[in-house]
């Protein structure tokens, strides 16, 4: 329930956030030179910038979490042994759980060091939240090049530019903080259980 109502608190956001951009892109649209004043535009573009790159790591927040409190639900199912920890405990009608409940069944220590199991491609966060988080940085690209695109002042292109290359590496930033937090945590769980 908790992961549910997250989740709704995402795509409300959404609606928000999409509001503010669509707002910004109807007025690009009708943007006219001569009416507008170029800093007027792209001072509403900064303002959409950031509020996305503040949606996008509430994004990666909301992500960390419900893996996190995947985490802790994994440890009380295999406390009361209602899980099954390997393909083998499938046979057991007791667990309730199967192993396709596991969170940690795509991974394995080897060497000291977290690694997928063969075969797997590792997204650390769930399916709902990539999906999101992707988008959002497709939606930073339209806007940066929309306002090119529109705006022939050349100074204004060269701010858009260094602009972009700010907003990709807090995204980067973001991703990679909150995927070394993740398999910190993946790496503590295997760790434990083999102890």
């Amino acid at each position: 329930k908790n992961q549910n109502s997250n989740n709704d608190f995402l795509l409300r956001l959404l609606l928000i956030v999409g509001s503010v951009i669509s707002g910004y892109g109807y007025l690009l649209l009708r943007f006219d030179v001569e009416k507008y004043d170029e800093k007027l535009v792209f001072v509403l573009m900064v303002i959409a910038e950031i509020l996305l790159l503040i949606y996008f790591k509430i994004i990666f927040d909301e992500g960390f979490a419900f893996r996190r409190d995947q985490i802790v639900a994994f440890r009380i199912l295999r406390k009361y042994e209602l899980i099954a920890e390997s393909i083998e405990d499938e046979k057991n009608h007791d667990k309730v759980f199967t192993y396709h409940y596991n969170p940690l069944k795509k991974f394995e220590i080897k060497n000291g060091k977290l690694k997928p199991r063969k075969g797997l491609i590792v997204f650390w966060m769930p399916a709902f939240h990539n999906t999101l988080s992707s988008s959002i940085f497709i939606l930073h690209l339209l806007l940066y090049f929309s306002f090119i695109i529109k705006v022939s002042n050349a100074n204004f292109r060269l701010v858009i530019f260094a602009l972009l290359l700010i907003t990709s590496v807090i995204s980067l930033q973001i991703v990679i903080r909150k995927h070394s937090w993740l398999k910190a945590l993946y790496f503590n769980e295997i760790h434990s259980m083999k102890e």
